[in-house]
């Protein structure tokens, strides 16, 4: 049962749902719990899907027809497992560069208060 049958998705507006997905988890600090969740429902994803699509996706285009059709793109993306290990990938990936970024970030601090010490250490060196 589904209002868009005719609805087809390009693979860059799939990779574009799927960043965005990532985007928010991450932005919201739910990388941990989302990572969690998707890989304990991995194997049902599908069926998930298929139930989002019979129960919720009628209602939708009641409130606004655009998010009615966002809906429906956003469950055909994620109730394929390959969509799934990418938006986990994704995530990862995310973690990782922040880990990099803080970790150069607390290297910089305590090379600037080194400074900072020797200066005070020997007011001459200036």
């Amino acid at each position: 049962m589904s209002f868009y049958t005719d609805l087809v998705l390009t693979p860059e507006e799939e990779e574009e749902i799927i960043t965005r997905t990532a985007e928010q988890i991450h932005k919201t600090d739910m990388d941990f719990f989302a990572t969690l969740l998707f890989e304990s429902i991995r194997p049902l994803v599908w069926i998930g899907g298929e139930m989002g699509r019979y129960f919720v996706t009628p209602m939708i285009p009641l409130i606004n027809e655009s998010w009615g059709i966002k809906s429906e793109k956003f469950l055909r993306v994620f109730e394929q497992r390959s969509n799934v290990e990418k938006l986990l990938k994704k995530l990862e990936q995310m973690n990782e560069d922040d880990k990099r970024r803080k970790k150069e970030e607390k290297e910089v601090e305590e090379a600037a208060q080194k400074v900072d010490e020797d200066k005070k250490a020997d007011p001459k060196v200036s």
